[in-house]
């Protein structure tokens, strides 16, 4: 029989322990379980940079920790707005006004971006690649695409919002 590797043993013995600690850091069950979840597939990832079962239990909950808060500033942004407001937007927006706001977000892509950025966020967002396959595309690293993905988000947001602001 496979005996169980490192990971494992630190959040079956630790298990509790860590869902308490997601728990007092998102003030949910539920999201604490999936944080403790989301940890424990991330450590799993890397399994092998982990030599001892003390030095993966401490990865353990550093993992939790970090997810745990990572997930409460997602839910606190995302309850910001109240739902009466974000269900008139979406109500509010016509076939017109979608093709308006594409048109725009498209000029900012292919004007402001970098080459890469634009190829990125095509590959990504238009014909739904996944990051690996982008990656060899253009002779990066995943993470790197992820990087830059996220990076060509934020300024199109930031410059969509000072535009509509304007």
């Amino acid at each position: 029989m496979k005996q169980p590797d490192r990971i494992t043993i630190a959040f079956t013995t630790l298990r509790e322990q860590m869902l308490s600690l997601a728990g007092r850091i998102t003030g949910n069950r539920d999201d604490a379980a999936d944080a403790v979840q989301d940890a424990f597939v991330k450590l799993w990832q890397q399994k092998e940079r982990y030599g001892t079962s003390s030095h993966a239990s401490g990865a353990g909950m550093t993992a939790v920790r970090n997810t745990s808060i990572d997930l409460a500033r997602r839910n606190r942004r995302r309850n910001d707005v109240p739902v009466e407001e974000i269900a008139d937007d979406i109500t509010a927006i016509t076939d017109e006004d979608r093709t308006i706001v594409y048109q725009q977000v498209r000029a900012i892509i292919d004007k402001e971006l970098s080459a890469n950025q634009r190829a990125i966020i095509d590959m990504r967002e238009i014909q739904g690649m996944e990051f690996d396959d982008i990656a060899a595309r253009l002779g990066m690293q995943p993470a790197t695409v992820r990087v830059e993905l996220s990076r060509a988000r934020k300024r199109v947001r930031e410059i969509y919002r000072n535009r509509k602001e304007s």
